[in-house]
């Protein structure tokens, strides 16, 4: 009874394993027909009954795979009839020929231990052909069925290597080229022929997703088999409309459909289709919008196809919930997070609309603020979202967790300097003074600033691995900080290499990298480099990357660089009471011959002033230093009481004075006369006059970038003289001094403060005449005083005309904040004040004030500026207090 049920149940399982693993059976019948005969059985007693199921097992199997079989009772007969006590080559091969069988199966089952295996003879009826011996092994009992499978897959393998594909045709296709399905198929002509392998060749053409149907059938030709696919496509689209669309034009969705008109309707593609129509809805608010499809059939193998847009309401960000917010402040970790809530400036800023790529964003941001203030161990969930027809509310749990302060702080490992060096470096142990709250940002800056001290010290693979621990014994919680320095080995710079850069050459990019072939490495000279890259302005991107080489004293520098355009053509556009319309037009080219050169031609065209400028120059002379530009200039601009009217030129030249600092000098000379002067005008005659002038200045910047900075200062002062030795007209000493100072607010690097300077004072020279009017100082509009006229800020005579000033000063204060990254939007709040004096009566500064705001954006015009300006005194003719002034650029 026991061997019963253990024989029922070890077949039942080795069947359900075999239909598991190997599927039901396939859809062609072979025409080979194969005799499966009694296995022997190496095993216990138990499993003697396997002599007789095992060749029924085989006998089902190879069956489900589409070859004839002999059933075993047929087997038995013939055994009995032939009187068979021991089965060998010549029996079974006998055996086969009386079944009318091609091939006969015959071997044995063992059993050693755990391990089970059939070792197998494949026999053909044919006495020419050698017995092909197969072998099969598994572990466990349970794993008869897969034994089984495995070796019907064997035996199919070697059974069907007699039939060779001859020829493959694919037929029912209208609109398709057979080589989409052809492309498609494994299957090869010449490849041995495998029915069970036609199911996978119809699942790769129903994936193709064009057809309704996909039949396959074989025929036997001389050379072998035919294999036939029989193929309904699916409808033709002859044309795409769309249906309930409003806020997104037609043709910007069919835009970003990959369906076409003409193609063959494939469900996967335009499945994607309508998950992308459903991003563009999501972009602008419509997150419950429903797309759907509706084909109408044409009877003809062709059909219209019409996306379905039901568009729901709009829906925006109405609300932020910050669950879990208790030590800090609310708003302050609001401050950290992109996403916002819909207001009234959204219509500029795109604000309120649900960016998804934000909220794991945000959820970061909101990670990382409160590990700056004392909590390390702060977790906060995934947001989430929920979409009512109010409008999308948005939230995040937050688990503050403890919060520490700062405990000891120490070092350990390489040291190459003093700890007291190390402490001048980090900033961590003032917090630890201070008994201050944490700051992982604090830490990472420290732990960077280490690793550039080691990297300049020639150790570029330097590590600076930080260390915090629970301080022990403390009233509040504190962390133990160790920064432990690795030095690893000093290296030096084998070689430089530069790469992508198609116009720009090799020594333009080379003279302003710090590191050079042979130099000790030094992370700060690195920096410097790549500040250095980023002031040229002639690249989209750029890379210094570290490579090590055989020599581990050794790395090579790569430099790789995408150029971008530096050819600009600028223009700018405005109106004022005292200029009227004016335009400004520039053409220039900031990398001429690829060799670093500027050359530029400038124009511009008021009621009040005409100027047409050309310039050039060259930064680095035959490679050094030294810099040469030379100018030539047309200019005609009517003053308060004259017009002025003048053309010359001037050489300019320049160098550096360490690493931050450059000296200027140059030489200007200058034709011009005066016409429509009033009669109490100095000039006895109109001229024409020459002005000799030399220059000198000194500039010295900190700022972290040239192109759109957020820290650091720029200061200049210039000294011009006139007459004297100098030669010409006119005798005069001019002094200006500027200054620009850029600070990055603690609410991130979308909020930067601005501070400019500027003071001037033009005086005689000893012995000299009066200074020129020209050369005075007049203050006003968008680039001194916003909110005033331009010039109109300036002494005045007794009968009210604007003489100009001697001396002045005005100074900016700007608050810079990003509108929108997407659209390159920034916002501007100002305060200016400043005045011109000196001469007329005015000995005295009398402060001119005005408030204002202002839009500026990235266009792709160029940077354009939108300010109003509000006067906040009044002076003579000055009319309305707001003004508003705009200029644009364009480059190409």
């Amino acid at each position: 009874m026991k061997c019963r049920l253990l024989r029922t149940a070890l077949l039942t399982v080795a069947a359900f394993t075999f239909v598991l693993l190997h599927g039901l059976p396939v859809w062609a019948q072979s025409d080979v027909s194969v005799i499966v005969l009694p296995f022997q059985i190496n095993a216990e007693p138990k499993y003697d009954y396997l002599n007789a199921s095992l060749p029924e097992l085989l006998t089902q199997s190879l069956g489900e795979q589409g070859f004839k079989t002999v059933s075993q009772d047929r087997v038995r007969q013939l055994i009995k009839e032939q009187s068979v006590t021991f089965l060998d080559l010549s029996t079974a091969r006998s055996l086969a020929t009386a079944a009318n069988a091609n091939y006969a199966v015959y071997g044995s089952f063992s059993q050693i231990g755990e391990s089970i295996s059939l070792d197998v003879r494949l026999v053909s009826v044919e006495g020419d052909k050698p017995a092909t011996p197969l072998y099969v092994s598994q572990t466990g009992m349970g794993n008869l069925g897969m034994a089984v499978g495995e070796l019907t897959n064997k035996l199919s393998d070697e059974l069907y290597a007699e039939d060779t594909i001859a020829e493959i045709d694919v037929r029912g296709l209208k609109f398709l080229d057979d080589d989409v399905v052809r492309s498609r198929l494994s299957i090869r002509e010449g490849d041995p022929f495998n029915p069970k392998a036609m199911n996978d060749e119809i699942k790769r053409i129903f994936d193709l997703g064009y057809f309704e149907d996909v039949r396959v059938s074989v025929e036997d030709i001389p050379k072998g088999k035919k294999v036939i696919f029989d193929l309904v496509e699916k409808p033709r689209i002859l044309a795409i409309g769309v249906l309930g669309n409003d806020a997104i034009d037609e043709d910007e969705i069919i835009e970003a459909m990959n369906t076409k008109t003409n193609s063959v309707l494939n469900p996967k593609i335009l499945a994607d289709d309508l998950e992308k129509i459903r991003g563009l809805y999501r972009d602008k608010g419509y997150y419950l919008a429903e797309i759907s499809y509706e084909l109408e059939d044409n009877k003809d193998g062709s059909a219209r196809l019409n996306i379905v847009v039901k568009e729901t309401k709009r829906l925006y960000v109405t609300e932020i919930t910050l669950n879990g917010v208790e030590s800090l402040s609310e708003s302050d970790v609001r401050g950290e997070m992109e996403l916002s809530t819909r207001n009234i400036i959204s219509w500029i800023t795109g604000s309120g609309v649900l960016k998804e790529e934000l909220l794991e964003h945000d959820a970061a941001a909101i990670e990382q603020y409160y590990a700056n203030h004392g909590f390390v161990d702060v977790k906060v969930s995934p947001a989430k979202v929920d979409y009512t027809e109010d409008g999308i509310h948005v939230s995040y749990d937050i688990v503050e967790g403890p919060r520490y302060r700062v405990g000891s702080v120490t070092f350990a490992g390489d040291l190459l300097v003093p700890n007291s060096d190390l402490r001048q470096i980090t900033k961590i142990d003032d917090l630890a003074e201070d008994h201050a709250w944490f700051d992982r940002s604090v830490l990472r800056d420290d732990s960077e600033s280490l690793t550039i001290l080691y990297n300049d010290l020639g150790y570029a693979y330097a590590e600076t691995n930080v260390r915090f621990d629970e301080a022990p014994d403390t009233e509040e919680k504190a962390l133990d900080v160790t920064f432990s320095m690795t030095k690893n080995q000093k290296v030096y710079i084998r070689r430089v290499t530069i790469e992508g850069n198609t116009k720009t050459r090799d020594n333009v990019i080379r003279r302003e990298l710090e590191l050079t072939d042979g130099n000790l490495f030094s992370g700060t000279l690195l920096k410097r480099s790549n500040a250095r890259l980023e002031n040229l302005d002639l690249f989209e991107s750029f890379d210094i990357e570290t490579v090590p080489t055989d020599d581990p004293k050794e790395l090579d520098l790569k430099v790789s660089v995408k150029e971008k355009s530096t050819g600009m053509i600028s223009g700018g556009l405005g109106y004022g009471s005292y200029d009227g319309v004016f335009i400004t037009a520039k053409i220039n080219e900031r990398n001429l011959f690829g060799r670093g050169y500027f050359i530029g031609l400038t124009g511009s065209f008021s009621g009040k002033k005409t100027r047409f400028d050309f310039s050039f120059t060259n930064p680095r002379v035959y490679d050094t230093y030294l810099g040469f530009g030379l100018n030539a200039f047309y200019n005609e601009e009517e003053y308060p009481d004259f017009d002025r009217e003048s053309v010359g030129g001037s050489l300019n030249f320049s160098h550096p004075v360490g690493h931050y600092s450059t000296l200027s000098w140059g030489y200007t000379l200058e034709r011009y006369k005066i016409t429509d002067q009033e009669y109490y005008y100095a000039y006895s005659d109109g001229g024409p006059f020459w002005s000799s002038i030399v220059n000198v200045g000194l500039t010295r910047s900190t700022l972290n970038s040239g192109i759109n900075p957020t820290a650091g200062w720029k200061n200049a002062v210039n000294v011009s003289a006139a007459g004297g030795i100098f030669g010409g007209d006119d005798e005069f000493i001019k002094l200006i001094t500027d200054h620009n100072y850029y600070y990055l607010l603690p609410w991130g690097n979308e909020h930067i403060f601005h501070w400019h300077a500027q003071a001037g004072a033009l005086l005689e020279t000893p012995g000299g005449d009066d200074v020129p009017s020209y050369q005075r100082f007049y203050l006003g509009g968008m680039n001194s005083i916003r909110g005033y006229e331009g010039m109109a800020i300036a002494p005045r005579d007794p009968f009210g005309q604007i003489r100009g000033g001697t001396y002045e000063f005005f100074t900016n204060f700007e608050y810079l904040f990003r509108l929108s990254e997407e659209f390159g939007l920034q916002g501007v709040a100002f305060f200016d004040a400043g005045d011109s004096w000196g001469g007329f009566g005015y000995d005295s500064i009398d402060l001119k004030s005005s408030i204002g705001a202002g839009i500026r954006w990235a266009s792709p015009f160029g940077l354009l500026r939108i300010e109003y300006g509000y006067a906040l005194q009044d002076i003579p003719d000055q009319g309305s207090h707001g003004r508003l002034e705009f200029s644009m650029g364009q480059s190409f």
